[in-house]
C-alpha cells in the first residue's frame, strides 16, 4: 500500500523521545520511581508518557 498524498506524511510530527534516566535527573524523581518508570515503559518514553504515569506523594499543605 502506498500513499499517494504525500501532505499527509508532512503534517505528521514525531514526539521527541526521552531517556527516563535523564529525565528522572532532571525533574528530581527518586530512584524507586526510576525503577518503575523503566519496568512500566522500557529505556525511552515521550514526555507525555513520562508524565502521566509518574506518581508523587500528596502535596504539602500549607
Amino acid at each position: 500500500m502506498t500513499c499517494s498524498d504525500t501532505r499527509l506524511l508532512e503534517e505528521a510530527s514525531s514526539e521527541p523521545v526521552w531517556d527516563i534516566a535523564e529525565y528522572c535527573r532532571q525533574a528530581g524523581i527518586c530512584q524507586a520511581e526510576e525503577k518503575r518508570l523503566i519496568r512500566i515503559l522500557g529505556r525511552y518514553a515521550s514526555r507525555h508518557e513520562l508524565q502521566m504515569n509518574i506518581v508523587r506523594g500528596p502535596s504539602r499543605a500549607r
